[in-house]
């Protein structure tokens, strides 16, 4: 199951717009402050720990004067056999639909609305109605990687500590007694978790082939060290924040897609990369890829770098005028023009020139020859 179809009303600096979903990428790019990010938290908002109420609603509209929360609306396609048995076990409205809609106007379960065929269907439980459907989970900040952690905070679960927990888990490890044994199997089972992760990290981030990381307990502490063809081994907080930013990035999420079903999750990025330069932005865009294979991405960025011509469809261009936040499909017309000047790119910048490009200069006064031509005309 994907979301085809966003609507949104009333959120932020949106006062109305329909949001067409890519089944897989998405890209939400525009200037600062045009909106992106209040797209994501509209999106974010569908879910039931998100109290929706006034204190969301755009100020110019009427929903404002009325003391009304916003609206978002939801659409949901192409079921999997096992998605039509998990909605028709909740009704037989399920039965024999292509789509169906879930609008949420308010804080609470009695706020969603079930609409099939436009028409609102209320004999359906909401609460195990949206344990069906794909999880969104919104990440505006990214937990970095530490230089150590300490056993009884892995094994507590505390959220401070997730990311070196699915550090972890990439290695293959989810006995964490085992890899604080004193003894030889404790360090082989260390060795081992160390050169897996190398091998991921090296597999997704080319700027540098001989990174290594190296696993090292000491007492009840875990310390966490990386090195390359230039240092020897040193800690996290001391490489570059694009790096260590990246390796968070994807040691959090491809861990929790290791075992996900298809479409389990739509994942809400902001700005990811800020951070990188553009080869890592390119690295970051192939890590995004893959965790599109199984799940629905979108991510707001203002770098050109975070797009994949190959795909203008996914590419929404976000822009803000009195009239709100509002979204144009089709930024790619014209060679890309309407999102040139948005975010302000050049043709000097030499974006959107493939590698092997033939640059002409044509001159600007006219020549002699020229002259002479017009002449002979007049």
């Amino acid at each position: 199951m994907i979301i085809s179809k966003i609507e949104i009303r009333a959120f932020k600096s949106i006062y109305e717009l329909t949001l067409p979903l890519d089944p897989h990428i998405n890209v939400l790019i525009g200037a600062n402050e045009s909106g992106k990010s209040n797209i994501l938290k509209a999106i974010e908002a569908f879910r039931d720990k998100v109290a929706l109420d006034a204190s969301f609603t755009c100020q110019y509209s009427n929903h404002y004067y009325l003391a009304k929360a916003p609206e978002l609306a939801l659409e949901f396609s192409s079921f999997t056999k096992e998605n039509r048995r998990l909605l028709q076990l909740l009704s037989e409205a399920f039965k024999e639909i292509d789509q169906f809609t879930i609008r949420k106007d308010g804080p609470t379960l009695s706020d969603y609305h079930l609409q099939i065929d436009g028409h609102e269907v209320e004999s359906v439980d909401i609460a195990k109605l949206l344990r069906v459907l794909p999880k969104i989970l919104y990440f505006p900040d990214i937990r970095l990687l530490k230089n150590r952690v300490d056993y009884d905070d892995l094994l507590a679960g505390l959220p401070d500590c997730a990311t070196e927990r699915n550090l972890l888990k990439i290695g293959g490890v989810d006995n964490y007694e085992l890899i604080f044994e004193d003894n030889a199997r404790g360090r082989r089972a260390l060795e081992e978790a160390s050169r897996i992760i190398t091998e991921q990290l090296r597999r997704v981030w080319s700027q540098e082939p001989s990174i290594e990381v190296k696993l090292n307990v000491n007492g009840r502490s875990l310390y966490i060290d990386f090195s390359d063809s230039t240092t020897v081994f040193d800690t996290p907080e001391s490489r570059s924040l694009g790096f260590r930013w990246y390796l968070s990035f994807y040691v959090n999420f491809l861990a929790q897609t290791f075992e996900a079903q298809a479409n389990e999750y739509l994942f809400l990025f902001d700005e990811p990369g800020i951070h990188l330069h553009p080869a890592g932005q390119k690295d970051l865009m192939k890590v995004l890829e893959e965790l599109a294979l199984k799940n629905q991405v979108v991510f707001s960025t203002h770098s050109p770098f975070m797009i994949d011509r190959q795909f203008p469809e996914r590419v929404i261009l976000v822009v803000k005028d009195k009239n709100g936040t509002r979204i144009d499909n089709h930024a790619y017309r014209d060679h890309w023009k309407p999102l040139r000047e948005e975010i302000g790119l050049k043709v000097g910048d030499l974006f959107f020139f493939s590698d092997s490009s033939i640059i002409v200069e044509l001159p600007t006064r006219k020549s002699g020859l020229l002259d002479k031509i017009k002449g002979k005309t007049e």
